[in-house]
């Protein structure tokens, strides 16, 4: 008799479901039946889930809570985005200006000078200049102060990036600043554009005391643009040899 109550016994624990199993068959039910919940509220209300806190709160102000919190998210992104489309429409407001005053400047220094004057203020940069290949000249006049200096290692340092076709941003040693900007001036980040039609032609340079103004990894499609439309001005006005 005894034996047989314990082989009993054996066979009612192993017909028992594991908590385990009761687990993940309760997950399974809840996850094919999201609603069912809602179909019993007295259910509903006397779940509670430990607080961060210590205390208790109900399943459904955590639920709320957390969709309170993912809404903030995706508020601060959209205003994110938004702001981006904003900066974005500005840009290509001032572009179309650039354009309109490039085609009715008919003089290079002219061209030159808005030019630096526009592209200061639109990318909001301390510094900007022109810096051309020797051998680039307007018809019948040099570009004097505005060459790179053909007796140093610059113009090699920098052909590769024109004949690149991209501009090229981030920190650069203090050579190719002093090259580029002058000897009096502290560039802490930049950003070089090449300047191209049929042949190379030089280099659009922006300069900024910032670390961060000009980021290695950020986006340079508006600088191509830029570099894409000055130089297709600037063909009209300049020859090489």
């Amino acid at each position: 008799f005894i034996r047989a109550r314990s082989n009993m016994n054996e066979v009612s624990a192993e017909q028992q479901p594991s908590t385990e199993s009761e687990e993940s068959r309760a997950i399974q039910f809840l996850q094919e039946n999201p609603s069912i919940l809602m179909d019993y509220p007295d259910v509903l209300s006397s779940l509670s889930i430990p607080h961060q806190t210590g205390g208790a709160t109900s399943l459904l102000e955590r639920q709320l809570r957390l969709l309170r919190e993912e809404n903030q998210y995706l508020r601060s992104k959209i205003e994110e985005l938004v702001e981006i489309a904003r900066d974005n429409e500005e840009l290509n407001q001032r572009f179309h200006r650039l354009a309109l005053e490039l085609m009715d400047s008919e003089q290079l220094h002219d061209v030159l000078a808005m030019v630096q004057d526009q592209v200061q203020t639109f990318f909001y940069t301390d510094f900007v200049c022109f810096r051309f290949l020797p051998g680039i000249h307007e018809a019948g006049n040099t570009l004097e102060g505005l060459y790179l200096d053909a007796n140093s290692s610059i113009v090699e340092r920098v052909k590769p990036w024109i004949e690149g076709r991209k501009p090229i941003c981030g920190q650069q040693d203090e050579m190719i600043n002093r090259e580029l900007f002058g000897p009096d001036l502290r560039i802490a980040s930049c950003a070089f554009i090449p300047l191209y039609h049929t042949h190379n032609l030089g280099l659009l340079c922006l300069g900024s005391v910032s670390a961060e103004r000009f980021g290695a990894s950020m986006g340079t499609i508006f600088l191509q643009h830029l570099g894409e439309l000055v130089s297709n001005r600037l063909k009209h006005l300049l020859q090489a040899g």
